[in-house]
């Protein structure tokens, strides 16, 4: 009877430092992303009334810093071009005008959320998922007409996020950028002529990009030890 206590008493032992190893060893959340992208972009404004007209390429690069698995922050920056046909004298598009091309550079800083708390797969905590959609939204500049203009825009947009390994995750995100400005044109006769778009904040150019980005995440946080007394 004395040794099946003790043999008892082992077993548990046992099993509580396998618990503990496994706990230690679980994925540990990383902190910090930085990443390229590339995809395409268009714009919708006098020149373009409609979305994914006269489409060009885009190309950037990311930095974000991960608060937790919902919530992070992200600076970005991208360029690319647009292009659209020139007008006629009435501020129109001109079926048979000649093409035209402006290249932009974006760079703004968003809050992203994500609608499922992501990271590596948790035997701990089955709510943690590899993959999230996410939403983003907050404020940049784009520099344009050859960094001789600058406008101001609120980025908002939308993505999907999975994650191949412990430090290589893969998204596609489409983000609309609201510029503050109806100039992105290089055509005159499509510009702010007389000065009347101030009255109407919604007559204002967007700047539309869709990519597919690369991250590498790193940084992982620092363990916290449930069972110690850390000072």
């Amino acid at each position: 009877m004395r040794y099946s206590k003790i043999k008892i008493v082992l077993c548990l032992i046992l099993v509580c430092l396998c618990v503990s190893q496994a706990y230690a060893q679980r994925p540990q959340r990383n902190q910090l992303e930085i990443g390229v992208q590339g995809g395409m972009m268009y714009y919708v404004g006098d020149a373009n009334p409609k979305m994914f007209q006269h489409i060009r390429e885009a190309y950037g690069a990311e930095l974000s810093y991960l608060f937790n698995r919902r919530w992070s922050v992200m600076l970005q920056g991208t360029a690319g071009r647009i292009a659209g046909r020139t007008a006629t004298e009435q501020g129109l598009p001109d079926p048979k005008g000649t093409m035209w091309t402006n290249y932009l550079v974006n760079i703004d800083a968003v809050a992203r959320f994500n609608f499922l708390p992501y990271g590596m797969v948790d035997i701990f905590d089955k709510k943690i998922k590899p993959y999230t959609p996410y939403i983003y939204a907050g404020i940049g500049v784009t520099l344009h007409q050859q960094f001789s203009a600058v406008a101001a825009y609120i980025p908002v947009g939308v993505g999907f996020k999975w994650a191949c390994s412990e430090h290589v995750m893969m998204y596609l995100a489409w983000q609309n950028n609201i510029c503050f400005a109806d100039n992105l044109e290089p055509t005159p006769y499509y510009n702010n002529t007389h000065e009347l778009n101030g009255t109407n904040i919604l007559n204002c150019d967007m700047v539309s990009t869709l990519q597919f980005g690369i991250v590498f995440e790193f940084a992982k946080e620092k363990h916290v030890c449930k069972f110690c007394n850390e000072k």
